[in-house]
Parts: structure tokens; sequence; C-alpha cells
């Protein structure tokens, strides 16, 4: 078909124009009248005007036919065309009789969607009303074909017509022979040249005339397979190759395609403005975003300088408690409870790491339990400062702290437990019992020393009395006594001085005890910001997913830009 270039690029700006819209919509930006893509588009899409004129059986039905391919004209030897016949497309086949001499013919017939085909009864015909329609249709055609019959090319009627042809009309003309077929390449140059010189007499200007054979151009198309060499017989090629380059090269055409491809550009900028307008603020919600972020990294800085001070506070606990395990354990080594020891197997030091190991535990929770709601308010008071914020200059909804940040408790539940069996590691690393074990059973060594010497002196005693020896009973009782008496003393001495290395021992690890708690408490607090941190990843989802829905329109901003420039080469 003719005219494929022209059509092609109108093609390829229809569909640029479609895009910039539908951009424009996901963009949220004013594209103006491309908004609009009936009437935008409506001198786009309007169909090229062909006239055909000539005398009565010129063959201007067969031309169309032969450049259409398609039985579009009845054809017949006797006049067949009685009114001015106008081919439109339309989806269904129907006639409509507008005036007496004028008649609309809606085909669907897909080359009528370009060309719209106006079909003369005849230059030469005396129907009354056929000439006055036909000129009406001059003024807005596209193209006007003057067809000729080989028998007889210089009927009057058709060359007044054309001399009354304002100067802008005959641009538009285009001469063509038919019938070429009936008559030899001799005889073809001679009257060939006759039109020229007569056109030249009633036109001013020596026109290109298309000898044609309309019989032989739908023989070719209609042949199977197409057959080039009756098409290049028929002499339509070159009347083609006119068409198309007055199709593509038509002023008025090109110039709507130029203030549709610059109507489209406007658009096309007013989405970049819209798009880098939105980037930047995108970026800037990311900046704001980062001082949040900041704040709370600051906040955590905060928490951190205070931890010695929280870190002292748990090694009070661990001293308070010590000193509990010492009131107990000095209430266990009393002189009676270390006598009666001698003859059990000794569990106190077991009891005592146990008893303070619980004891630690319990009291490091509860102090761990405290923290945890401190930082809990914390949060939860700097997020009452940073709401309002977000509201104002993300202009997004905040998240709900109290249904979003629901993990704050899980969290403050696992700081309690973490640092709850970190006390208890720590107090397991401090070998509390393997130190007072040593120094008990030392002690016990020495107790049974004295006992084992007061019995021998009571038995020594025993023996004396056996032996009816006055004296000697009485002075064994006595060392004995002495012996009891010493070992009494002993066990009141070494339990205070056992108690007071427990108490020193107690106080010394209290730090190392404090310190030994450190990471995880760091760790426990690291959590909570992170935690807390959380409600921030939300917003900045909602703005990274902003970013992944700006990535593909800038793409395709690009695409259609790209397109708009080659389409701009090519008008």
């Amino acid at each position: 078909m003719f005219g494929e270039r022209y059509f092609a690029t109108r093609s390829r700006l229809t569909e640029v124009v479609s895009g910039v819209r539908e951009l424009g919509e996901k963009a949220g930006a004013d594209v103006g009248h491309l908004a609009d893509e009936g009437d935008f588009l409506k001198g786009l899409r309007s169909p090229f005007l062909f006239v055909v004129c000539g005398e009565v059986n010129a063959g201007k039905s067969t031309l169309v036919n032969g450049l259409f391919g398609e039985e579009l004209c009845k054809v017949n030897v006797l006049p067949e065309t009685e009114k001015v016949h106008w081919y439109r497309w339309g989806e269904e086949s129907k006639t409509v009789n507008t005036t007496p001499t004028l008649e609309e013919r809606y085909r669907a017939i897909d080359f009528l969607q370009d060309f719209n085909i106006v079909d003369t009864p005849g230059t030469n015909s005396v129907i009354p009303g056929h000439q006055p329609i036909t000129e009406r249709f001059l003024p807005v055609a596209d193209l006007l074909l003057f067809v000729f019959p080989v028998s007889n090319p210089w009927g009057a009627a058709t060359w007044q017509f054309i001399s009354r042809l304002p100067q802008e009309q005959l641009q538009n003309v285009a001469f063509v022979l038919q019938q070429s077929d009936l008559r030899s390449d001799e005889d073809l140059a001679v009257i060939l040249e006759h039109m020229r010189t007569l056109a030249e007499q009633k036109t001013g200007a020596r026109p290109e005339v298309f000898p044609v054979s309309g019989r032989m151009a739908m023989e070719a198309k209609k042949a199977q397979p197409f057959s080039s060499h009756l098409w290049q017989k028929s002499g339509y090629p070159a009347l083609e190759a006119f068409i198309s380059k007055r199709v593509s090269g038509n002023p008025e055409r090109r110039r709507v395609l130029q203030d549709v491809r610059d109507s489209t550009q406007v658009a096309l900028r007013r989405i970049e403005e819209k798009i880098e307008k939105r980037t930047a603020t995108l970026d800037s919600d990311q900046r704001f975003l980062r001082e949040l972020e900041n704040e709370v990294d600051g906040r955590r800085e905060g928490q951190a300088k205070i931890l010695s001070e929280r870190l002292t506070g748990l090694g009070e606990v661990f001293l308070r408690q010590g000193n509990q395990a010492i009131d107990i354990l000095a209430s266990r080594m009393s002189i009676p409870q270390s006598f009666i020891s001698l003859f059990q197997q000794e569990a106190l030091p077991t009891q005592i790491e146990k008893g303070l190991t619980e004891a630690v535990q319990e009291a490091v929770q509860e102090s761990a339990a405290q923290d945890g709601k401190e930082l809990v308010r914390n949060c939860r008071s700097h997020w009452d400062t940073v709401e309002p914020r977000i509201k104002e200059n993300l202009q997004v909804k905040a998240p709900d702290f109290d249904k979003d940040a629901e993990s704050l408790s899980g969290t403050s539940e696992r700081f309690v437990r973490r640092l709850g069996r970190s006390a208890k590691q720590a107090v397991a690393h401090l070998k509390l019992r393997g130190t007072l074990d040593m120094q008990m059973e030392n002690r016990r060594a020495v107790l049974r020393r004295y006992m084992v010497a007061v019995l021998c002196a009571l038995i020594a005693a025993g023996v004396f009395g056996g032996m009816s020896l006055s004296v000697w009973p009485w002075l064994a009782v006595s060392v004995a006594l002495i012996l009891l008496g010493l070992a009494a003393y002993y066990a009141s001495k070494s339990r205070d001085a056992l108690c007071q290395d427990f108490t020193e021992r107690i106080e010394d690890l209290r730090q190392p005890f404090a310190d030994s708690l450190a990471t995880d408490y760091k760790e426990g607090v690291r959590e909570f910001y992170v935690e807390y941190g959380g409600l921030f990843e939300i917003v900045r989802r909602r703005i990274a997913d902003q970013k992944l829905l700006l990535k593909p329109q800038l793409e395709r901003w690009n695409d259609l830009f790209l397109e708009l420039k080659a389409i701009e080469q090519e008008i």
C-alpha cells in the first residue's frame, strides 16, 4: 500500500501519544489536551480524501479498484455512476443517501480507514447537481485524480473543468491515462506528449501523466501467487510511487504530525518535571528519615553512656545478695553446727552458691524488668515527638506505636531473660563454691584434729581411772576440756575469718560480675532500639516503594523521549 512511510510514522506517533497519556496518569501529571484522545488525534487520524474525476466511462471505477485491489466500484460498459459515491469506512456495510446526488457508502474494508474515495459520475454528466457536489470535495481533497480514456483523452468537459481549478488545487492533481493496454508503446508516447502539452496550456505547468491499465492491475493482484509481471506492465507501480510521495509529503498532514509531536513534547516535559519533583521530594523524605534515625542512634548512644551506672547498680545487686549469703554462711558455721558437720557430708558451699545464684538472678531480672519498662517509655516518649513530624514532612500516616511496636513487649521479656541467664552464668564463672569448699575443708580438717585430740585425752582419762590413779584421770579430762575450748575458739575465729574473706571476695567480684553482664546488657539495649527502629522501617519501605514506582516511569519516559526524537527526524 502507498504512503507506508507516513502511516508508519503516524502509527509510531500515535503509540507515543498513548504512552505519554498513560505515563501522565501514573505520574499524576497534567498532560493537557492529550488527555482527550478523540479530539487530540482527530486530525492525525482523519483519512486521506481522493477524488476521482473524469468523463463518463473513462475508467475511473476500474482505476480505483486496481489501486486498492478490491471490487469497490462497479464496472460496466454503460454509465454506472449516476451519483457521487463517497466511500468511507464502517463496521457494517451500508449506503446512506445524503442528497439526491450524493451517496455515502460505508464498507468494512481496512484501507478505507486511511483513505476515503469520492467516485464522481463524470465531468460530462448531464445529471443536474453532480458538478456542485463534486466541487464541494475539491478544496479539501488530498489528491485529485483526473482519468482520461486512451480512446479519447481530449474530452473538452474534463479539460475545461481542469482549467477552472484554482492554483492551490492544481498542486494536488494527478493525470492518469486509463486502458493503456489498448495502445502500442508508440501510440502511447504520442498521446502522452499531446496530454502534457494540453495540460501545460490549461494549467501553466507541464505535469507528469501516468499510463495505466486497471484491468491488468486487478488481474495481477488477484493472481495466486501475485503476478509481478502483470503488475509492472499495468503501469501502477509508477502511479503508486507518485501517490506515496504525495501522501508522505503532504504539507498539511506533516504540519498535523508536527503539531501533535510538539504537544506531546510539551506533555512529556511536564511529566519529566513531575517525576523530578517527586524524586526530589522522596530524596528529601529520605534525608528527613535519616535525621529521625540519627536521633534514635543518639538516644541509643545516650543509653550507652549511662550503661556504667546501670552496671554499677547490677554490681550492687550482686553485693547485696552476697551479704545475705554471708549471713546464711555465718549462721550455718556456728560452733554447734561446725562440730555437727564433722559427722556428715558438707553441702554448705553448694547451697550457698545455689542460693546466691538464684537470688542474684531474681534480683537482676527485677532490675532488668524495670530497665525494660524505662526503655519502652523512652521510645514512646520519642515517638510522640516523631509522629507529628512524619505527618507534617512526609504527608503520610505515621505507624501506630501501640499496634506496630507490639514487639517491644516481647523484646522487654527477652531482655529480662537474657540478663537472668547472664547473671546465672556470671556467678558460676566466679567459682565461689570452689574457693569456699577448699577453705571449709581446711577448717574441718583442723577441727577434726582437735576432736581427735579431745577424744584421745578422754580415752586416757578412762584408762587412768581404770588403773585407779587418783590424779591422772582428772588431768586428762582437764586436757580434753582445754582442747575442746581451743577447738571452739578456733571454730569461732575461723568462721569469722572465712566470712570476712568471703565478704572481701564478694566485694572484689562485684565489678567483674557487673562487667560480665555488659555485653548482654548492651545487646539487649541495642535490640530494643532495633525493634523501635522498625517503625521507621515501615516509613522507609513506603518511600522505597514510591521510588520503585518512579523507576519504571523514568525508564518509560526515556523510551518515549527517544522515540519522539526519532519521529522528529522523520518528520
